[in-house]
């Protein structure tokens, strides 16, 4: 007969126990930043991607208005044109390229939006992304001004991999590891990136 203060050999020890949930917990905390800077990573992939996106919708819209680029604002709620000479929102006239109703645009799953805008730039002017006004109906391969406003080079002819077309409106990407901040940029060639 065996005795009740007999101990089981396949029974764990609190000591084990606690051994085995102490590993997992360190493992935890190790894969935990991991992750986030890979979700980090995943939202700064998808707002290049929208400004891609967007990049083919202005071409788009290019060929359809002999080869110019669109004339719109910089930001909406604080006009660069003075009345009545006021451009409209860059998500208004790229809006009928991506098949959106320009009279309700999405309001969370729309390439306008970037995904780590916090700051309420999509809904106060319509788009995450700011439109170089500075090329405002300019012809796409040659886009030549008389102005320098920091948007991409010296006056006169520039090379279209400096011009910049539609950027974040803040540095909404943060650097892994770091507190500095990124700005995706889409650029005339139509490559995007991040500065």
């Amino acid at each position: 007969m065996r005795s009740p203060f007999h101990k089981n050999r396949f029974a764990f020890t609190l000591i084990e126990l606690l051994v085995v949930i102490a590993i997992i917990a360190i493992l935890a905390s190790m894969l935990l930043p991991a992750l986030a800077r890979a979700k980090t990573k995943s939202l700064e992939v998808k707002c290049i991607s929208n400004l891609k996106q967007l990049g083919i919708a202005v071409v788009t819209w290019g060929d359809d208005h002999e080869g110019k680029f669109p004339s719109a604002e910089l930001r909406p709620t604080n006009p660069v044109f003075p009345p009545p000479n006021n451009k409209p929102r860059i998500c208004d006239v790229l809006g009928e390229e991506l098949g959106y109703n320009t009279n309700a645009l999405p309001q969370q799953n729309t390439v306008f939006r970037c995904p780590q805008d916090n700051l309420d730039y999509f809904r106060n002017e319509g788009s995450s992304y700011g439109w170089n006004y500075d090329i405002n109906g300019l012809p796409m391969e040659n886009p030549a001004t008389s102005s320098f406003r920091g948007f991409g080079g010296r006056t006169g002819i520039r090379n279209l991999e400096r011009v910049r077309v539609l950027f974040d409106y803040e540095a909404f990407h943060l650097r892994n590891g770091t507190n500095s901040a990124r700005l995706n940029i889409l650029y005339a060639d139509g490559h995007a990136t991040s500065i």
